[in-house]
């Protein structure tokens, strides 16, 4: 898989399950949050990104630890361009 790497930032949904008055939850808004990861697909109404890919042929039709962020979520994202390095 030759993979890209995105940044994105997304209002996420969230729950309390403590009592609140209806005039502070009228108040409440989503959690604004970044996410980075390996872009598994670029779909219509949604980006799916992964944490790990693998290297090895046995592996390499693998993802690990995905996330589905709706695009109505989605308030912008980057792709970052990558170069291979060498440590030593």
């Amino acid at each position: 898989m030759k993979a890209k790497v995105l940044e994105v930032k997304w209002e996420d949904a969230w729950i309390d399950t403590q009592d609140v008055l209806i005039e502070d939850a009228k108040k409440l808004k989503p959690i604004m949050r970044s996410t980075v990861g390996w872009l598994v697909a670029d779909n219509p109404k949604e980006i799916i990104l992964a944490t790990d890919i693998y290297h090895n042929d046995k592996d390499k039709e693998y993802v690990n630890a995905i996330m589905v962020i709706p695009k109505g979520m989605i308030v912008e994202y980057w792709e970052y361009n990558l170069h291979r390095g060498n440590l030593k």
